[in-house]
């Protein structure tokens, strides 16, 4: 019964946070201005991230301890996205620098992955390909750990970066949230996980409702950041613990392949890839005069379909992950033809 009434609770008390203090994100320091380099014309308040994520720990952590599985792992867990979550406030409220910020995030996730040691060394034990190279196991260990780190870190900030658009970060992990919840149901996750997946979707829901377009308020780097560093857990999970990762590669395949070109192309024209910037692909069609809604709905129809292809890919791995970067890179192709004149 808890498993459909605290998400409910917690849905019900997001779009009650939220209408309640609207007011004072409009009145505080937390206002995103126009520029140069953002997508929207007028003033509109962000720093959602400090209502979403500690009601989605919370209720996440309830629900955990009512069924007994609230371990030292997942504390950990959760204390590290709320060590972002406070030191990501501080960025939206002043710019810290990128250094102070990157340091941060290497200890949190290096700390999650001293607790995912066991795991890791299972994962790495097994992996054909290290086997086939000869290499010991204490070197296995340690190439396979540092290889998580950095895709871990690479999806905190790939969050960041991609959360330039009205509704696209909800758009993302509402399903994200959703895969989880049905691989769950086929016997993929474990309970805990499928827990967090579900209220992160509860509250991502509610958030729709102020961020759809026109957005009243964004997650700013408070919600971004720690939300890449929960999506990044599952992911890295799925990778160590539950042989699901190509599921969801699929599902997040937008996100990672818009990323990882807008990235390349700029070290290709060698700009600096470690600074802010407005050169993704959905960012450059909307500098060409589409709206926040014509672009979500395009990246909406596009997630149906890299869920529909995630489930597939449980049965059929090498053609709906063909299918899946194929599509998608069709809708990047479009929105760079559309938006190249801008």
């Amino acid at each position: 019964m808890k498993l459909f009434i605290i998400p409910l609770f917690l849905y019900i008390s997001c779009i009650l946070i939220f209408n309640k203090t609207m007011t004072y994100f409009r009145n505080s320091k937390l206002i995103d201005k126009p520029s140069e380099r953002t997508n929207h014309i007028i003033p509109t308040p962000k720093g959602a991230g400090i209502i979403l994520i500690p009601l989605i720990i919370f209720s996440s952590g309830l629900v955990f301890f009512l069924n007994e599985t609230l371990d030292l792992q997942w504390i950990i867990y959760f204390m590290c996205c709320l060590i972002l979550l406070i030191l990501s406030f501080l960025d939206d409220l002043k710019s810290l620098p990128s250094s102070i910020r990157l340091i941060f995030q290497f200890s949190c996730v290096g700390l999650c992955l001293f607790f995912l040691k066991n795991e890791i060394l299972f994962f790495s034990q097994n992996l054909q390909l290290l086997t086939i190279l000869g290499l010991s196991p204490n070197f296995d260990f340690f190439i396979v750990t540092i290889t998580l780190l950095l895709f871990w870190l690479w999806i905190i900030n790939l969050f960041n970066f991609m959360d330039g658009m009205d509704g696209i970060t909800s758009i993302q992990v509402i399903f994200l949230s959703l895969l989880v919840n049905s691989l769950t149901l086929l016997g993929y996750f474990s309970e805990n996980i499928q827990f967090l997946s579900i209220m992160m979707l509860a509250s991502f829901l509610a958030f729709l409702n102020f961020n759809k377009p026109p957005a009243k308020i964004f997650l700013g780097d408070s919600g971004s950041i720690p939300v890449g560093f929960l999506c990044g857990l599952i992911i890295i999970k799925s990778i160590v613990e539950y042989n699901s990762f190509i599921p969801l590669l699929i599902i997040s395949m937008y996100y990672f392949l818009d990323s990882s070109l807008t990235l390349a192309i700029r070290f290709m024209k060698r700009k600096n890839i470690f600074i802010a910037h407005s050169e993704h692909f959905y960012q450059r069609i909307l500098r060409s005069g589409y709206s926040h809604s014509d672009v979500l709905f395009k990246i909406l129809i596009l997630s149906i379909f890299l869920f529909i292809l995630s489930l597939l890919s449980i049965n059929f791995k090498f053609i709906s992950l063909t299918i899946a970067f194929l599509i998608t890179l069709i809708l990047i192709m479009y929105f760079f033809r559309k938006g190249k004149n801008e």
